[in-house]
């Protein structure tokens, strides 16, 4: 019985690791492109991985709108991040399943289309586009979760 229940436990823990893994953020960069429209922000993002989806340029740029904020485009303006420092540690949970490669994030950010670079480095591939994040909406999204503080909570 304690052998069965050890094997079980292995085995729970082997698949989770593997699940986790699959959901890993890959490293990446974020600079200005440019301001969109009005509630939007312009950005471009490099991920550095041997396979790069839409869907991992999407997870990185919302990633960094978030935590990392961006640095400033041709115009000098620097988009500061929207948590602080210590958010994605405090809301793990909903961090791990809002920037999960299907998750929630995917709903805002969008490609430009023709703005795709693909360089080929030693350990794998450096792809970059251009995209589009709706920093409203998603600040409302973050807001209503309790992982950034309203604008108006300070006042």
């Amino acid at each position: 019985m304690k052998r069965l229940l050890l094997l079980l436990i292995m085995v729970v823990t082997s698949v989770i690791g593997v699940m986790a893994k699959g959901e890993k953020l890959p490293e990446y960069d974020i600079t200005g492109a440019g301001s969109g429209s009005e509630g939007t922000l312009l950005v471009k993002v490099y991920v550095y991985a041997k396979k790069v989806t839409d869907s991992d340029l999407k997870r990185a740029a919302v990633h960094g709108v978030v935590f990392r904020g961006c640095s400033g485009n041709q115009s000098g303006a620097r988009q500061p991040a929207m948590a602080p420092a210590t958010a994605e540690a405090d809301n793990a949970a909903f961090c791990n399943a809002f920037f999960a490669s299907d998750g929630q994030c995917q709903n805002f950010a969008s490609v430009v289309d023709g703005s795709y670079d693909r360089v080929k480095t030693k350990k794998g591939y450096k792809c970059g586009a251009i995209l589009q994040v709706d920093k409203t909406s998603l600040r409302k999204e973050l807001e209503k979760a309790g992982v950034v503080r309203s604008l108006s909570s300070g006042f």
